[in-house]
């Protein structure tokens, strides 16, 4: 009975083996699901920056109740997988809540506690309803995104993480305070 016991271990021990062998390997061979982003910590500031592995495929859609009208985003984590990833963390962790908008549509106030190098391809264009992050020069981005209301070009260079899919309405509104931003 006691050798039945051994040979039982000793498979069990080698399926384990196995399967954790091909989740090695899958992780080994996809290696574009996620990208390892560097944020920085502010000196200085309090808040703590996202998880560092940001996905890098599918859509993250995005509700912005303002006090005009709601805006849905589509963000495009494939396009910049860091900023993305920053944006939604930001969402979920309510900063954006109650903070002005101006009339350029460039939203957030406050910092973070965080930057990161922007992802820009060199190759942006920003029609109505794009969605970018702000790139503050020396520092990189931070929190603050714009919508394009127009097809002017909003400061060089922006992350562009995603469009507006719908409330194309609301941009000529003006909305000046978003309530809450809702994610999924």
């Amino acid at each position: 009975m006691r050798h039945w016991k051994r040979v039982v271990a000793v498979l069990l021990v080698a399926a384990i083996a196995l399967v954790v062998e091909g989740w090695v390997a899958r992780a080994q061979a996809a290696p574009t699901l996620f990208k390892n982003c560097q944020y920085v910590r502010t000196a200085g500031e309090t808040g703590r920056p996202p998880y560092s592995l940001a996905p890098t495929i599918g859509l993250v859609r995005a509700t912005v109740r303002t006090n005009r009208g709601d805006l849905v985003l589509t963000l495009d984590r494939s396009a910049a997988p860091c900023a993305v990833h920053s944006f939604t963390y930001l969402a979920l962790k309510r900063f954006y809540n109650q903070t002005p908008c101006s009339p350029t549509l460039e939203c957030g106030t406050g910092h973070p506690g965080y930057h990161f190098t922007p992802e820009p391809t060199g190759h942006e264009t920003y029609p109505r309803g794009t969605v970018a992050l702000s790139n503050t020069p020396g520092v990189g981005n931070t929190s603050t995104f714009s919508i394009a209301r127009t097809n002017t070009p909003l400061p060089q260079p922006s992350t562009i993480i995603g469009h507006l899919t719908a409330g194309l309405p609301v941009l000529n509104r003006n909305p000046t305070t978003i309530l809450e931003i809702l994610i999924g």
